[in-house]
């Protein structure tokens, strides 16, 4: 995954997804996703599949991304037990706004779709292309931007 540089007085958008065991196709179009909402937000960087230790993993995801996005952006397409981890942090300890999303076709846990937490949605997309609208409405209703 290639890194994006970008301003910090933006909105920052942290897109948190299965890396370890999801296929190429996926993680090409999570970079594409993250060029897309760039555009407009700072988007957080991953570094667990190439960088750092395990413990390294977890202080930045956990208490640098999550503690400091604005909105947590969870693409539920693979299972992930990191990802079940940071939505849950998310929601229950950093009281984030949060816009789970999954491709039409995706299995998602019943657990993640019965969420029924303040700040929490879920929605289902066709194609990648479909998340960054997604996610404006969802800025929109958090009371994170204005409609426009």
């Amino acid at each position: 995954m290639d890194a994006l540089i970008m301003p910090t007085d933006r909105l920052k958008i942290y897109v948190g997804c299965s890396l370890t065991h999801a296929p190429e196709d996926f993680k090409n179009d999570i970079v594409k996703l993250k060029h897309l909402l760039a555009k407009t937000y700072e988007t957080t960087e991953f570094i667990g599949l190439v960088n750092g230790t395990p413990a390294d993993v977890y202080q930045w995801d956990v208490h640098r991304c999550l503690a400091e996005c604005d909105l947590f952006l969870a693409i539920c397409d693979h299972p992930a037990i990191g990802l079940g981890y940071e939505l849950g942090t998310a929601i229950e300890a950093w009281h984030k706004p949060v816009l789970a999303v999954a491709h039409t076709s995706a299995h998602v846990s019943r657990l993640v779709l019965g969420i029924n937490a303040a700040g929490y949605s879920f929605e289902r997309y066709n194609d990648i292309t479909d998340i960054p609208p997604l996610v404006h409405q969802k800025l929109i209703t958090s009371n994170l931007i204005k409609e426009s």
